[in-house]
């Protein structure tokens, strides 16, 4: 007869805490990307201009900012089990709400309520995987953290472009779905609370006023230099998210949504293959690697639109992937370095949020030129400025960041 310890009872208690906050970063990672196959139906369906488009994923993106800068400790206050599972409800929501959608200003709201709940459970989801550890393991839990996110933003616009291919509602049905998934989360979430919980300390008075902050003058270049990196990597990003799906859903011989969903499968395991084989690689060596690669890309996404050559595309997706796994990576570990030691949390949250407005107000940007030059017009311009300011962070990396 089986121990007690090989029972799958057993197993649950032990590991099903752990289990259910990994899901939940890879769910939430999930959402965050699972429209973007969608793009090009909403455009077609709803008759949208390009910068609609953009607005869908900078909203994401502002509902994330404002959940870091202030309700980033919300998990002090309240404990990190109540925090996943007010993520969870909110992702819920946010899912359900994205799939009754009939007008781009309800998609926008869905979009901000579930980038804030990803907000939350980035942080309390983190922290709640080495409570959850049976053994307390932080290298484990962190390195469950980055396979959870990584394998989250690959899977989730292949989700989105297999469950819209079958034709069946194909705006709403993927929300559905994965809102079943996060209710099912939840309640797993739920059953192992008690593994979640940490134990009962002080709690916090929850502030809502962002805590931003630079680092001292002999760290300071490092610092600003990592975060516009970060900057202009999630700016050609956002790009890539919002804009590039059109042209994949037109290119290729295979038409449909998975087109798009497969092509960004593929620029998530690139961006998460290099991260872990170059794990241990030098932070400088790894962003200037980064941003090198950036270029690479930049100059793809060029030949891609205007020679509709899908080798350029395929090579831009894997590009998109080396660069900003390096990148980001890379950047976030420099900004934690040059970080000072009483002001980390002000530091990274200044970090944090130069990163991700990259995200938000240059891709808008850029689609509002779409829709007066239009969209080839306006992606080659941002390519152009963006690969020069990508050399010009390469050559201030190069000659102001001491090697180690």
């Amino acid at each position: 007869m089986p121990s007690d310890a090989a029972t799958p009872h057993s197993y649950l208690r032990r590991w099903g805490g752990f289990l259910a906050v990994g899901l939940a970063l890879g769910l939430g990672f999930a959402t965050s990307s699972m429209p973007t196959p969608l793009y090009p139906l909403y455009q077609s369906q709803w008759g949208l201009l390009p910068s609609a488009l953009t607005y869908i994923y900078a909203f994401y993106m502002i509902g994330v900012l404002v959940a870091l800068l202030c309700f980033g400790r919300l998990s002090d206050t309240i404990g990190r089990y109540a925090t996943v599972c007010l993520s969870l409800v909110l992702i819920s929501g946010g899912l359900v709400l994205s799939g009754v959608a009939s007008s781009i200003n309800t998609l926008l709201l869905a979009r901000v309520i579930i980038g804030f709940a990803n907000g939350l459970l980035t942080t309390a989801g983190t922290l709640a995987l080495v409570d959850a550890h049976p053994y307390k393991d932080r290298r484990f839990a962190s390195l469950t953290t980055s396979a959870s996110i990584a394998m989250g933003v690959g899977i989730g616009p292949l989700l989105g472009g297999l469950l819209a291919q079958t034709g069946f509602a194909p705006l709403r049905l993927c929300y559905f779905v994965v809102a079943a998934l996060a209710l099912a989360n939840l309640y797993l979430t739920w059953r192992c609370r008690d593994a979640i919980r940490q134990p009962r300390g002080i709690r916090v008075r929850l502030s809502i006023s962002p805590k931003l902050a630079l680092p001292g003058p002999h760290t300071r270049t490092r610092f600003l230099l990592a975060s516009f990196s970060s900057f202009l990597m999630f700016s050609s990003g956002s790009l890539l998210a919002s804009l590039i799906p059109s042209f994949l859903y037109d290119l290729l011989p295979w038409k449909g949504p998975a087109v798009p969903g497969l092509a960004f499968l593929l620029m998530a395991v690139a961006a998460a293959t290099i991260q872990f084989s170059q794990r241990n690689l030098d932070p400088i060596k790894g962003l200037m690697a980064g941003l090198i690669t950036l270029i690479l890309f930049l100059v793809a996404v060029s030949v891609g639109i205007t020679t509709d050559s899908v080798l350029a595309f395929v090579a831009c997706m894997v590009l998109a992937g080396v660069g900003q796994g390096l990148c980001f990576m890379s950047a976030t570990m420099i900004a934690a370095q040059s970080a000072d030691e009483n002001r980390r949390s002000a530091n990274m949250a200044t970090y944090f949020s130069i990163a991700y407005i990259g995200a938000t107000i240059p891709v808008i940007v850029v689609g509002r030129m779409a829709d007066y030059w239009g969209m080839t017009s306006a992606i080659l311009v941002f390519c152009a400025m963006a690969a020069v300011a990508f050399g010009v962070l390469v050559y201030h990396v190069r000659m102001h960041m001491p090697r180690n």
